[in-house]
């Protein structure tokens, strides 16, 4: 049994957490988030908090939680693959499994093994032997709540400390040395590759263990400051993203804010800045940006202020530039980096650096001209050189003469002399390729008929009770075919002037849909089935007109997810965000459908 990452995020997606998580355990709303009793240890007073907006949950005693499915798999004590099987079939999100491959057995075997070391470094942490990591730790401002909530661990300096651990669970040597966990030198003696370090668990964007990154509180200068997990099976360090199981985040908010550390990711998730992520390690890569790119062709870099950041954030942009992103970078004063920015100054000030963003050719412009005399012909002329590299990894005309325009007028030289010397004459190559998972084959799916989800089919019940609401979801264009089929009968009961005020209108309904889908009634019955015995339950009493406010809004809310927002620019994202907010504000199904005509030309 195996799913595509692509029907693991759409699922996770799907899913509400405070749904998943409150069939197990009695959830209470606080502020914006709900509390509960932890179900994984004693708990009497409730700490097992469920974040919808970020879709996650965690307990901050036991350490506890993840996303739905690392949540549910825990509760039912079932593999992770089971668990999104279980969850897509119980809440009806369409997905495709395959039959699992030698290769995906191995994979889950070493998930387990990433997931039971992780388990190790999270309990090593709060040991009585890792005082100097929590002091490490309270010094960058991060106090018992946050470790846990991060999930972060401890590496124990003793030399094989690890290893002892996972072969008392039966794991063999050449697995642990496969992922990387263990080291073995000339002598044939096998060492743990984390010692004495703070240990940051790196995720896949499902949400799974597929490295690690360690931090050394080792004195000596020559023992490297941080190390990572090496490439694996599960893990292609140039190919992943530290931060990257936020994702949705990203897409939901449409930008990311690329960093160069760990320390710098958490600390912009502790101040709320939960798109930051950052690469591993290494410079950034092509193939990274397209993971990125897979979210939002937005980007905020936010790399440390000194000449190497400044390099770093060059190189980057020329990367993102080839991939068509949209750039703006973000200096700080009185800091070398943004952890450092944040601490000093807040969340607020953060926000107005922000805005302050230069747009990354202006940043380039600012950094070159700082290195030339630009009264000096000979400079000037090495000045517009230095140009080359960013233009030959541009992507669009457009883009290079809007470019071209804004250096002729800064540097008062005629655009075709420009345009020449940058664009004409500048042919570099690169490679724009499309986004390979090397982990993940990808099949070739048959089509086949799109079964409902649970909102799919509300809106289709809502339909034959107020058949008024057709007029707001006639030109939508919905996932299920039964759904995409209420809309066409509808149409077609307008043109024969039809009754919908008649006692026919549901035996008119299902004739309709049961004759158009001959060749899939198991699937048409079950769905034909649920709609009229709600159909004939909800007539009986009175529905409240907020049920089906709430349904406008959580088809509001799937179709933002789904928009494609790779061409939005941030004024568009500014406009979004007021309009959802409107969206939310809104009491009645009339407000929304009059907000949402405002503007839905943002679609």
């Amino acid at each position: 049994m195996y799913f595509r990452n692509e029907d693991i995020e759409k699922l996770l997606d799907s899913l509400r957490i405070e749904e998943v998580v409150g069939e197990f355990v009695d959830l209470k709303k606080s502020g914006s988030s709900y509390k509960g009793l932890c179900p994984f240890h004693a708990d009497t007073n409730p700490s097992f908090s469920v974040k919808p907006e970020k879709k996650i949950c965690k307990c901050f005693v036991c350490g506890s939680g993840g996303n739905a499915i690392n949540f549910y798999s825990k509760i039912k004590n079932i593999s992770y693959m089971e668990a999104v099987k279980e969850l897509a079939q119980k809440y009806r999100v369409n997905i495709k499994e395959y039959n699992a491959k030698n290769t995906d057995i191995d994979n889950e075997k070493f998930y387990q093994i990433m997931e039971d070391s992780h388990n190790f470094f999270m309990d090593k942490i709060f040991a009585q032997e890792s005082r100097t990591a929590l002091n490490y730790l309270s010094n960058r401002g991060l106090d018992t709540d946050l470790i846990k909530e991060h999930r972060l661990g401890y590496a124990p300096a003793k030399w094989s400390e690890l290893y002892d651990f996972l072969k008392e669970k039966n794991y063999s040597d050449e697995d642990l040395l496969t992922l990387g966990l263990i080291k073995q030198n000339e002598e044939g003696r096998i060492y743990d590759t984390f010692r004495n370090r703070i240990i940051f668990p790196i995720y896949s964007i499902s949400n799974r263990i597929i490295a690690f990154g360690g931090r050394s509180l080792e004195k000596d200068d020559t023992i490297p400051k941080y190390i990572n997990s090496p490439d694996t099976p599960i893990f292609k360090k140039g190919k992943n993203i530290y931060g990257i199981e936020r994702a949705s985040n990203i897409r939901n908010k449409n930008y990311s804010i690329l960093m160069e550390g760990y320390m710098d990711v958490l600390s912009a998730n502790i101040f709320d800045f939960d798109t930051s992520i950052a690469p591993l390690g290494t410079a950034l890569t092509v193939e990274q940006a397209q993971l990125i790119k897979r979210y939002s062709s937005n980007i905020l870099l936010s790399f440390d202020m000194d000449k190497a950041g400044k390099s770093a954030t060059e190189r980057a942009s020329f990367i993102l530039k080839s991939q068509g992103f949209n750039i703006r970078v973000l200096q700080f004063e009185g800091a070398k980096d943004p952890d450092e920015y944040l601490k000093k100054n807040g969340r607020e000030a953060f926000l107005e650096v922000v805005q302050k963003s230069l747009e990354i050719f202006d940043f380039l412009y600012e950094l070159y001209s700082s290195e030339y005399d630009l009264t000096n012909i000979i400079a000037k002329q090495n000045f517009i050189e230095r140009f080359k590299e960013f233009f030959a990894y541009l992507t669009t005309d457009l883009e290079k003469e809007m470019y071209l325009k804004n250096l002729s007028e800064k540097i008062d030289i005629n655009i075709d002399i420009l345009r020449k010397t940058l664009v004409e004459e500048n042919k570099k190559k690169f490679i724009v390729k499309d986004y390979i998972d090397e982990i993940e084959e990808k099949p070739i799916e048959k089509k086949e008929f799109k079964k409902a989800n649970n909102l799919e089919l509300s809106i289709v019940e809502m339909l034959l009770k107020k058949p008024k609401y057709y007029e707001f979801f006639k030109d939508e264009k919905f996932e299920s075919d039964i759904a995409n089929k209420t809309l066409k009968f509808f149409e077609e009961k307008i043109k024969e002037n039809f009754n919908f005020e008649s006692n026919n209108l549901m035996r008119e309904f299902e004739n309709y849909i049961r004759n158009d889908n001959e060749s899939h009634s198991e699937y048409i019955n079950s769905n034909i089935a649920r709609i009229i015995l709600n159909y004939v339950i909800d007539t009986e009493n009175t529905i409240e007109e907020k049920e089906f406010l709430k349904l406008f809004k959580d088809y509001f809310r799937v179709k933002v997810k789904l928009r494609d927002k790779t061409q939005d620019d941030f004024q568009k994202i500014v406009y979004f965000s007021k309009f959802k907010d409107k969206i939310e504000k809104s009491k009645s199904v009339e407000e929304f459908i009059e907000i949402y005509n405002s503007f839905k030309y943002l679609f």
